[in-house]
């Protein structure tokens, strides 16, 4: 602290004049006698005492407020950063970073000259530090960056800085994450070190909401061996929304959906506004069409999940939303979902004439007598040839041999991106018959000779986490009644095979690998009740069912974010030749799939909604077509939609303390900057102080003199 007017300090041995009073007036008191004593021995020792120390606080109270009054007139001030108080403004380097990410979406807070629709939230701030370098007499270096791509908006001298209406929509928020630790790494370039070492005065402003997610990236600010230990630190946290709810999940929890049967679809909607919410309404659209309303009451912080029964009415991908009433940030109030129903599906079953009553047949004609949309075909290995592009899976179930010609169709069908689903048998003849699948097609298989196993296994609940058998066999685990397996072929997971379940011991029993285009699924058992007693259990049938429309229930997209790039697999027939990704609005563009990868990277998701992937296709008449290969949502980033923020304390234990500024978005954070480069007057507290100090000093003079003067007026 120092102090503008220092000649007033030599006004400070007046502080001492009450106490030289006092003691004066005690040495000239006189001595009167009295004839009698009676009076004094009826004065109570605890009121001299009291007395006294009444006279001391009078006396300290009086010393205190010279000295404040004398301080006051000093004109006391904590200095800022800068070295000198002349001359400094020209050495500045400001770096200003904009949080344009989705969380700083929305309607202002205050009002101002963005207030409106403008869905600017950071504008406020923004024009109060504009405010700030124009008043440095056009002096200094100004960069300001954007926090979702890092890029630079402007790099220049104060004297040419740009209007804000100018750089507006190019800091204004869009969809995407912040990224801080693209932005730390691009000011962290040489080029820009370079740069610094030329201002004695280096700034950096972040106006962000200051998200939990961004602890460990603002913590590399606070490194003293960074080429920031000699900046200064300006946090402007813009507060969150006053009311505001976001949809952040919508789900559909109906695995396997199909036309004309209830599809349920799970939406959860958060409040993550300062206010509670009630009757708040939450509506499921389905093909444009609203198939339902409910209606919750939410306390700030809190979420619900609500449920939706809707029924698709026809085949293919469906495409809806769950939605939320507009509020303060309209952005998260939608968000999107998507399905596919599948078509009729075509599935040949291929096993020898006595297995007549076999499990796996009864299963599926069963599932075929329950649903119009499964036409099961049965046949013997013998027979001849059949439509293998007709087909959408072929169950091989304990071949005890494999014909040429079989085995060619078999190729063919998975070819043609068919699946194959392989059940061994138990004898001699079926083991011969795994080996020489396992040598045409690739199969996992180790020792032909099974293991048999004294105590039965059970299946381990945690391979139960894949989507195509989600929730089969939960009940069944729940009440510890889990299918048995006592023998067990040895499966040899390879790099690109997928173990689909295990048993103890981390035995896989249930291996997804491929051939060419195609899947094939081999079981590690036959459904023989002396290997297993899965058959028998309530979970066997729809262990099926879910296998027939497994690449329903198996998506490669299920949860895609703006800003993310997938890569999505494709078939070496499409690696030959450009796709087209169709945006919600209307816009295409083209992707080239990499050949040696056999993935396509889908790029340019910059906005929520459901995007198409379609492949270009020449006809047999020369014709380019356009064939549609697959639907998927794409919505806001979850840590955006979220939006937790850190407190003010938590922020501040980031940064240096000694070197950081919090300022606060209103109307005061120019004179906050000010007031940090070059000082404050403390002329407002020591002016309060020193009423209070008055005021103190009228009550308990008044208690002191009062006795005094009682006393006076008693005697005779």
């Amino acid at each position: 602290m120092s102090f503008l007017i220092p000649q007033a300090l030599w006004a400070l041995p007046a502080v001492a004049l009450p106490l030289i009073i006092h003691l004066i007036s005690r040495i000239s008191t006189r001595t009167v006698s009295f004839s009698t004593l009676h009076f004094l021995r009826e004065m109570k020792h605890e009121s001299i005492r009291r007395l006294r120390w009444h006279q001391w606080l009078v006396v300290l109270l009086r010393t205190l407020l010279l000295l404040v009054l004398v301080l006051l007139l000093a004109r006391p001030v904590v200095k800022g950063y800068f070295k000198g108080w002349i001359g400094d403004r020209a050495s500045i380097l400001s770096v200003i970073v904009v949080d344009d990410s989705f969380s700083l979406s929305g309607l202002p807070t205050q009002e101002g000259p963005r207030a409106g629709g403008d869905q600017w939230r950071t504008g406020t701030a923004l024009e109060s530090l504009f405010r700030v370098l124009a008043e440095q007499g056009n002096q200094g270096q100004v960069m300001i960056l954007r926090s979702s791509d890092a890029k630079t908006i402007y790099e220049g001298s104060a004297a040419n800085l740009p209007a804000i209406d100018d750089i507006a929509d190019l800091i204004r928020p869009g969809y995407l994450a912040d990224n801080l630790q693209a932005v730390i790494d691009s000011l962290s370039t040489l080029n820009l070190q370079d740069l610094a070492r030329l201002y004695a005065n280096r700034e950096l402003y972040l106006i962000s909401d200051f998200q939990t997610h961004q602890q460990q990236t603002l913590r590399l600010f606070r490194s003293d061996t960074s080429i920031w230990q000699d900046w200064h630190f300006f946090l402007v946290p813009v507060p969150v929304h006053e009311s505001n709810t976001a949809v952040v999940a919508a789900e559909v929890e109906t695995v396997i959906p199909l036309v004309g049967e209830l599809m349920e679809v799970g939406v959860t909607v958060l409040n993550t506004g300062r206010k509670s919410q009630r009757k708040v309404p939450i509506q499921v659209v389905l093909n444009d069409v609203r198939s339902g309303q409910l209606v919750v009451d939410l306390n700030p912080g809190a979420r619900k999940t609500v449920s939706f029964q809707v029924a698709p009415t026809e085949p293919g991908y469906q495409q809806g939303y769950g939605e939320v009433a507009r509020d303060a940030r309209p952005g998260d109030n939608r968000f999107y979902f998507h399905a596919y129903i599948p078509p009729r599906v075509s599935v040949l079953l291929i096993e020898p004439p006595d297995l007549e009553h076999s499990f796996t047949r009864l299963a599926l004609a069963s599932l075929a007598s329950e649903t119009p949309y499964i036409n099961l075909q049965i046949i013997s290995p013998t027979d001849p040839a059949w439509p293998t592009q007709e087909l959408d899976m072929v169950i091989l179930n304990q071949p005890r041999s494999v014909p040429r010609l079989m085995l060619r169709q078999l190729k063919e069908f998975l070819t043609n991106e068919g699946t194959l689903v392989i059940i061994p048998g138990t004898g001699d003849a079926d083991q011969q018959a795994l080996l020489s699948l396992k040598e045409e097609l690739g199969l996992p298989v180790g020792t032909p000779a099974p293991q048999a196993y004294l105590a039965p296994l059970t299946l381990d609940p945690r391979t139960l986490r894949s989507s195509i058998l989600q929730n089969v066999f939960q009940r069944e685990l729940d009440a510890d009644a889990s299918p048995n397996l006592s023998r067990l072929y040895n499966l040899e997971p390879g790099g690109a095979d997928k173990v689909v379940l295990r048993a103890q011991g981390a035995r896989p029993v249930l291996v997804r690998s491929g051939y060419r285009n195609g899947h094939i699924f081999l079981f590690a058992f036959p459904f023989h009740l002396q290997w297993t007693d899965l058959p028998l259990k309530a979970s066997f049938i729809p262990m099926w069912h879910h296998l027939l429309y497994w690449r329903t229930a198996n998506s490669d997209l299920t949860d895609v974010r703006v800003g993310q790039t997938p890569a999505l697999s494709v078939n070496p027939q499409q690696t030959t030749q450009p796709l087209r990704l169709t945006a919600p609005n209307g816009v295409s563009s083209l992707l080239i799939p990499d050949i040696s990868t056999r993935s396509v990277m889908l790029r340019d998701l910059q906005s929520p909604g459901i995007y198409t992937l379609t492949a270009q296709r020449f006809r047999t008449d020369n014709q380019l077509t356009q064939v549609e290969m697959i639907k998927f949502r794409v919505n806001i980033p979850e840590q955006e939609l979220t939006a937790r923020v850190l407190d003010e304390p938590a922020l501040r234990s980031l940064f240096d303390p000694d070197r950081t500024f919090v300022l606060a978005t209103d109307g005061a954070l120019d004179v906050g900057i000010q007031q940090a480069r070059f000082g404050r007057e403390l002329w407002r507290p020591f002016l309060y102080l020193l009423i209070l100090l008055l005021i103190l000093e009228t009550i308990f003079a008044h208690v002191y003199h009062t006795p005094r003067q009682t006393g006076r007026s008693e005697q005779p």
